[in-house]
């Protein structure tokens, strides 16, 4: 069974949970005002009468869901009821959903010279793209000292990490050339390791990029396909064991198929459910293999209608459920003009970072780093 968990109200004490002890979250269980979103994916027929007032059953393609929202009473309550029947692993795992809200904002410590990255307050990861076709406008495909510039000047601006990929991936783009992607990526990521003291990330899917970006002075993996494409399935797992013995930390992201189709005919029967399952499938493939700093992406606009998009957006908080930083990297999309009618992608910044820190990211993606880095901080101000 999935357990899927959202904190709805009583936001003041959702925050002091976070940061407060370890048992903190757990004991808020207690609080008549935290109330819980409840989905539990994979409910087996038969249990039906053990489902409290509130909650609904729902048949989504193979799904069979039990959704509602309970209170902090009600939801103790029910995990009761499943240990009072026999039903140990089912109240165990609506537990383990609840700790791992508290356990998704560590801090990493990793590499030489040695980075630390503290995740329990947002981070900006400014983007440079290398590609030739990026859909905002800001691709620097063959162009090494503007690129580098762009990320000298991002890391000046506040950025905490950035982020360098060399392969389109908005809809309809074509896969590039290993040699190709080489090519863009890797004189890019050797001059910044060189220029900033700020972690570098390579955007890219491809095992071979990854190596030698490692090799030029990146820090970080942030792979859209989630590690598909360099082997992390079935019998391929041991592919990616050389990635665990590299130690960094790596970016996982749902997407739909593939960028040249991945917006055809995008369908979900449950949008939230088969996105959580699909990132918490590969993160327990990932940590099988021994990597150790993960962080996961919903990848909004990857392989999603505009439906698809809202309703991760609406129950962004769930994804803090896998146990994981959040990272939410939406810079100027589509969706984010489709909310706010702002046609040109460049103004849909200040859009884009309210919604990564409402969805309590630990990791904003963008574009604007000024931006993002000033509305955190008023964020942060907010919170205390």
């Amino acid at each position: 069974m999935r357990v899927l968990l959202e904190p709805m109200l009583g936001e003041a004490s959702w925050f002091a949970g976070r940061h407060g002890d370890a048992t903190a979250l757990l004991e808020q269980l207690d609080d008549p005002i935290t109330v819980w979103s409840v989905t539990l994916a994979g409910w087996r027929e038969g249990w039906d009468r053990l489902v409290p007032e509130g909650m609904r059953i729902r048949q989504a393609g193979p799904w069979r869901l039990a959704e509602g929202r309970l209170n902090g009473a009600g939801l103790r309550g029910f995990t009761e009821v499943l240990r009072a029947v026999g039903l140990e692993a089912e109240a165990s795992a609506i537990e383990t959903g609840l700790a791992r809200h508290r356990q998704a904002d560590p801090v990493w410590r990793w590499g030489n010279p040695g980075w630390t990255l503290d995740l329990t307050g947002p981070r900006v990861m400014g983007i440079v793209n290398v590609t030739p076709d990026s859909f905002s406008g800001d691709g620097l495909a063959g162009r090494v000292e503007a690129a580098i510039a762009q990320g000298v000047a991002m890391a000046e601006a506040g950025a905490d990490l950035l982020d360098v990929g060399g392969e389109s991936t908005r809809p309809g783009s074509l896969p590039v050339a290993v040699e190709e992607e080489l090519a863009r990526v890797v004189p890019v990521v050797n001059g910044l390791a060189r220029a900033v003291s700020i972690p570098i990330a390579v955007d890219t899917s491809k095992p071979e990029v990854m190596r030698a970006a490692l090799e030029a002075g990146a820090a970080m993996i942030n792979d859209v396909t989630a590690l598909r494409g360099a082997g992390l399935d079935g019998d391929g797992a041991g592919r990616v064991r050389w990635l665990a013995g590299m130690d960094v930390p790596v970016l996982l992201m749902h997407m739909a198929d593939r960028p040249e189709v991945m917006q055809s005919a995008p369908r979900y029967d449950d949008v939230v459910v088969e996105v959580f399952d699909f990132l918490a499938r590969r993160q327990a493939l990932a940590e099988g293999c021994g990597l150790r700093m993960l962080a996961c992406d919903p990848g909004i606009g990857f392989g999603k209608s505009r439906e698809h998009n809202l309703a991760l957006l609406r129950r962004r908080r769930v994804f803090r459920g896998l146990g994981v930083p959040l990272m939410l990297g939406f810079s100027r999309k589509r969706v984010l003009g489709e909310l706010s009618g702002i046609e040109i992608p460049r103004g849909r910044d200040g859009v884009g970072h309210l919604l990564s820190l409402l969805a309590d990211a630990a990791i904003l993606r963008v574009h604007d780093v000024v931006g993002a880095k000033l509305a955190a901080r008023v964020a942060a101000g907010l919170r205390g």
